[in-house]
């Protein structure tokens, strides 16, 4: 019976121990987040042409609900891009109507490519923010989208 005990106390030190162990590799995995240069403020936004080209854009999806609708919008996307020139995380900063559009916007930019521009040699990550557009022609909402999205071509 004293056995039974002892191992049975030993066994929960143990499995204790690999769980210390395993929480440790996660915050070291942490600390080495990406460094990234913010370009989001809109006295920086033209800077982004220094640092990354869009080399492959793809346009997003427009879901089927909201043309049924007949809703135009826009999702303003900040859109952190890597070393190897991918989208390395997105955060919706505004969207409009709110909510409507925004997973097509971020599944879209997830397939962009970015190639480091002449000055980018070290391909330094960067924020930057990206507004995708969906309109429909003949909107119920268009007065309101060209005001919220700032767009007068629909």
């Amino acid at each position: 019976m004293k056995k039974v005990v002892t191992l049975s106390i030993f066994s929960v030190f143990l499995v204790s121990c690999a769980s210390t162990k395993t929480t440790e590799t996660t915050n070291v995995s942490k600390d080495e987040s990406i460094q990234y240069i913010d370009l989001t403020s809109d006295d920086k936004k033209v800077l982004i042409e220094e640092y990354w080209v869009v080399e492959k854009r793809q346009d997003p999806q427009y879901p089927i609900s909201a043309a049924r609708k007949g809703l135009s919008g826009c999702v303003d996307l900040i859109v952190g891009i890597d070393k190897s020139g991918k989208a390395g995380g997105y955060k919706v900063k505004k969207s409009y109507p709110e909510g409507v559009f925004d997973k097509y916007a971020a599944a879209a930019l997830n397939n962009w490519k970015w190639s480091a521009a002449g000055k980018n040699v070290d391909k330094a990550p960067v924020l930057t923010t990206i507004q995708l557009d969906f309109m429909v022609s003949g909107s119920k909402n268009k007065a309101k989208a060209e005001k919220q999205c700032g767009f007068s071509h629909m």
